[in-house]
């Protein structure tokens, strides 16, 4: 009988407890889940090469003459004189002559006057002739000049030019 007593005992105690949950009220829902924030965007290790960039425009190949301009009077420049040297294209005998190159030298001093000419090689075509010529103007007035035409870049290479440039008359 013990047996059964236990067995009673455990059977109260049982529905002591179903009796005891059925009075409660269930819990309440779980609140919703945060959403998840985004990771961050990935932070690149490389740094990308730059696009290319046009190459710089390539400067026209140059050529130089060079020399002195010089007059055989003895007299001093001004410091206010200029020396102008010029190379063109004198071909055409019907036409002007074309400037491909002019060198202003302001307060040049004295003769003998260094020059180097630089000029467009591009512009220099064969079978075409070619004079340089100097002036020296003084204080807007016109004083020396180029008499007679010195031809250039025509046969074989030449070393420093000698302009000579004489008087206006």
């Amino acid at each position: 009988m013990k047996g059964a007593r236990l067995v009673a005992f455990a059977a109260v105690a049982v529905a002591a407890v179903f009796a005891a949950c059925a009075g409660q009220k269930p819990p309440p829902p779980a609140p919703p889940a945060a959403p998840t924030p985004e990771p961050p965007p990935a932070i690149p290790t490389a740094v990308p090469a730059p696009e290319p960039r046009p190459a710089p425009p390539v400067p026209p190949p140059t050529g130089f003459l060079n020399g002195t301009v010089t007059y055989t009077q003895r007299m001093a420049l001004t410091p206010q004189a200029e020396v102008q040297v010029e190379l063109r294209d004198v071909s055409a005998q019907d036409a002007a002559s074309t400037l491909i190159a002019k060198q202003l030298i302001a307060t040049p001093g004295q003769v003998p006057i260094p020059f180097s000419l630089e000029y467009d090689a591009t512009k220099i075509r064969g079978g075409r002739t070619y004079a340089i010529s100097a002036r020296i103007v003084d204080r807007g007035q016109l004083q020396f000049i180029t008499e007679a035409r010195i031809p250039v870049l025509t046969g074989p290479a030449q070393g420093p030019i000698e302009i000579v440039v004489v008087p206006v008359r």
